[in-house]
């Protein structure tokens, strides 16, 4: 029988084995690839947030200011001095209402940034973790070949047996 042909189970075994080995490999830099990418968006989603919170405290805040002015106008017009009495206890009614909106605003903006920077981390984790997993796989997919590839060497070519005594 040419030598090729008996050697032929164990190259397919290692041929097999590097495959899967490298399978394993491939497979856990595309996931980490696809994490790394899913941590980027959550990150600019983030700092998104981050902005979209600061331009809708900016426009409360401009709004409020309007608010007061027109109230400022209407005592004015209608000769009521807002500088005591009830007009200026409804303008620093107004002017603390404003404040908590404006700070409520902003809280929850943070805590929408918050999330995504959460989601971020967690997906290089996961991208980290995929990659630790793909070098796990490979390596049991090395050593499943290299089991197999000595068991099959063992059968047919008594490796590792002790020689009969009585030859």
């Amino acid at each position: 029988m040419a030598p090729i042909l008996v050697a032929l189970p164990l190259i397919m075994t290692a041929a097999s084995s590097a495959t899967a080995a490298i399978g394993a490999v491939r497979s856990a830099q595309a996931q980490q690839a696809s994490a790394n990418y899913n941590a980027e968006i959550a990150k600019q989603n983030a700092d998104a947030a981050r902005a979209q919170g600061e331009a809708a405290v900016q426009a409360q805040q401009r709004d409020a200011q309007r608010k007061q002015g027109s109230a400022i106008a209407t005592f004015g017009a209608a000769g009521v001095d807002a500088s005591t009495g009830s007009p200026s206890d409804v303008l620093a009614d107004s002017t603390r209402e404003a404040t908590l909106d404006s700070m409520t605003t902003r809280y929850n903006y943070q805590l929408r940034s918050l999330g995504y920077s959460d989601q971020s981390q967690l997906d290089t984790a996961q991208g980290k973790n995929a990659m630790s997993a793909g070098w796990v796989n490979a390596t049991s997919d090395i050593l499943a070949g290299a089991t197999k590839f000595y068991e099959y060497g063992q059968d047919t070519y008594g490796w590792g047996k002790k020689p009969n005594a009585s030859n």
